[in-house]
């Protein structure tokens, strides 16, 4: 499998609060849609001791800072499942305004700082901040977070003023200076004006959130990559995303699954019947293996599964991706004029988002107490996945191959895995008789010392015999929907639900196996399970 580097994204936005479900669920969409593997939120407004699950499959791993005794302030720090972080250490806030964690990036240290200053007396608490910021940080430090003022008022803000004090300003950038710290957006766009708060009652933009990276990083290491401000959508702040060089990897190609969800379409199940009979009526041919029909089918509903996944993905998300374009194009408008109808407009659009969103992940909340009310209080799937999340915190940082050398690069550590269950799965190609001779003695050998007991004549005649098609039915009734599928990506559901189709050629093709026909590659292939790989991003290998 190949590797490609990946970019560290990072997010921060003021969310507002966090406390409602659906909201909480639209903001990890949001994180998700941005591609943001580092999350830097502020406002959760979660209480200690009562803070909601605020995690998810995508991000299992977060570090919270909660205000005792009220619902308001809170900050956090979560990662996505493809950063292999291993946290060092974490400092946070009695009163929710920071939060700091450092740790291990396949081998690189990080210090990410996450802050919601006050908005009075921003430049003492800032100050305080630096200093115990120095002092906990190691590594390459990345400080972002709402810091509730315009650094710059000239190009900071609609207006071209604020409201604070000049020597406060002035104190802010000193301190700023004196700590080596670069805006990451000013230095990528020096000329451009750009907002990510809109305040309704002085109605004024300013860009009061920020992420800063120290100034050596910026030229030596060529770090940061891009820096944009997004649109005002299901918060009152414009989300910052910033796109750094990573230490980590990742693979150029994706496993592929069939959507359980297209088994349960009446519609689809009708049109993928018609594109498998036919299938099966055009490429049946005695001068073609039985066993290599049967795979090529896979490849051909696998790509009529894409498409027509993509089909549904596009009509679905049309609707979403027009409300974010004529929001992107009314809020860029009313960035320049203020006009107060292109404000109600925009505030309509917003509400249209929201419903919408809001509607999507109601049903998926439903959908999801029904699984914990009915899974709650049994070891199935439920304390599988649980127990998966532990798995994939972790990553292998080394490794030591066949001959004793030890690898660091993740590259290297994929190739000496995969090099180890090939040679330990391996199937000759097409082997002389002398060694089939040689593999069959081996064979008798091993089963005559290990296994001591013999089945009868008859057993063995009855075992001998062709699969027949109510024997397939009773494995495939019997075999437990819902699990992993192997490589070709087919669950257990998609057998079951075309049996009467599939059953015939399933037959003929492994009944052919008694003519001593080889199977095709891919029937061989199997998923090696494996979560702890150096990117995380991957859960099994595939090999042969």
């Amino acid at each position: 499998m190949a590797l490609k580097q990946a970019s560290l994204v990072l997010l921060s936005i003021n969310a507002r609060g966090l406390n409602i479900p659906e909201r909480q669920s639209t903001a990890l969409t949001d994180f998700r849609r941005h591609r943001a593997s580092v999350v830097f939120v502020q406002e959760t407004h979660f209480r200690r001791g009562a803070r909601p699950r605020f995690t998810d499959s995508h991000y299992p791993t977060g570090m919270f800072s909660d205000t005792p005794g009220s619902k308001s302030k809170g900050t956090a720090i979560l990662f996505h499942k493809s950063v292999p972080y291993r946290e060092t250490a974490t400092l946070t806030d009695d009163s929710g305004r920071f939060v700091f964690t450092k740790g291990q990036i396949a081998g690189q240290m990080f210090t990410f700082a996450n802050l919601y200053a006050p908005n009075k007396a921003q430049h003492r608490f800032l100050t305080k901040l630096l200093r115990k910021l120095q002092a906990f940080s190691e590594g390459m430090l990345i400080l972002g977070g709402d810091f509730n003022i315009p650094l710059h008022p000239s190009v900071d803000t609609s207006t071209g003023r604020s409201s604070l004090p000049t020597n406060i300003l002035q104190s802010i950038a000193q301190t700023l200076h004196s700590s080596r710290l670069v805006d990451c957006w000013r230095a990528l766009h020096p000329t451009d004006r750009d907002y990510t708060f809109y305040a309704h009652t002085s109605t004024s933009y300013s860009r009061i959130d920020y992420v800063f990276l120290p100034f050596y990083h910026l030229p030596l290491l060529l770090l940061l990559l891009s820096a944009t401000i997004g649109n005002i959508t299901w918060s009152d702040h414009a989300p910052v995303i910033v796109t750094f060089k990573s230490p980590t990897f990742r693979p150029s190609s994706a496993n592929w699954r069939l959507n359980d969800a297209h088994l349960a379409d009446p519609t689809l199940l009708a049109e993928s019947r018609i594109v498998m009979e036919r299938f099966f009526v055009e490429n049946t041919d005695p001068e073609v293996p039985l066993a290599t029909v049967w795979e090529a089918h896979k490849c051909v509903l696998i790509g009529h599964y894409i498409s027509v996944g993509l089909a549904i993905k596009k009509r679905r998300e049309a609707q979403i991706l027009d409300l974010y374009a004529q929001i992107d194009k009314t809020e860029l408008q009313h960035k320049r004029t203020g006009d107060p109808a292109l404000l109600t407009s925009l505030t309509a659009l917003r509400h249209s988002l929201a419903d919408l969103m809001h509607t999507r992940h109601h049903r998926a909340l439903l959908r999801s107490q029904a699984f914990f009310h009915v899974h709650g209080n049994k070891s199935g799937r439920l304390l599988a996945r649980q127990l998966a999340k532990r798995r994939a915190a972790t990553y292998i940082p080394t490794i030591r191959d066949k001959k004793g050398n030890l690898h660091h690069l993740p590259t290297q550590i994929m190739q000496s895995i995969t090099d180890y269950y090939k040679s330990l799965y391996a199937v000759p190609g097409s082997p002389t008789e002398e060694a089939r001779a040689q593999i069959r003695l081996d064979i008798d050998n091993y089963l005559t010392h290990y296994l001591r007991r013999k089945v009868s004549a008859n057993t063995a005649e009855l075992l001998d015999e062709p699969i027949t098609v109510e024997e397939l039915s009773l494995a495939i009734k019997s075999t437990q929907s819902g699990k992993c599928p192997g490589p070709d990506g087919f669950p257990t559901r998609y057998y079951k639900q075309f049996f009467d189709v599939l059953s015939p050629h399933f037959l003929r093709a492994f009944n052919s196996l008694r003519e001593t026909k080889p199977l095709p590659t891919q029937s061989l292939m199997a998923n090696i399970g494996n979560s702890a790989l150096p990117t995380g991003r991957y859960p099994f290998l595939i090999v042969t």
